[in-house]
């Protein structure tokens, strides 16, 4: 029971700081991020001036493919962000400031909600 309580806060706090507490120098920008994200803005201009020029069976295609690439993209980003929590939580456990007995499949199943 004192496991459960003490995931529990440990995940709220988790939340808070994702949620809450982002500024500046706390958060990981990668090096090619903004030039990444300047292509895609040019890329789906012309995309969606292509689309336009599609028949709609065709445009219903290619929306439906890309909203798949996105979801997918989305959950792959959430899966690398719950690996972190996982690492951190190895990592400190390994350092001896966690006690092992509090780490196993339990965070997993946490994580994994």
């Amino acid at each position: 029971m004192q496991n459960n309580k003490i995931w529990e806060q440990v995940a709220g706090f988790m939340q808070q700081l994702r949620c809450e507490n982002l500024s500046e120098k706390s958060v990981v920008q990668m090096p090619r991020q903004k030039m990444v994200q300047k292509d895609l803005e040019k890329a789906q201009i012309q995309g969606e001036e292509l689309l336009k020029q599609m028949q709609e069976r065709e445009r219903g295609i290619i929306q439906e493919w890309l909203e798949q690439l996105e979801n997918n993209a989305s959950i792959e980003a959430q899966q690398a962000y719950c690996q972190g929590y996982v690492d951190c939580i190895l990592l400190l456990s390994g350092m001896g400031l966690l006690r092992p007995e509090l780490i196993g499949e339990e965070v997993l199943e946490r994580i994994n909600q």
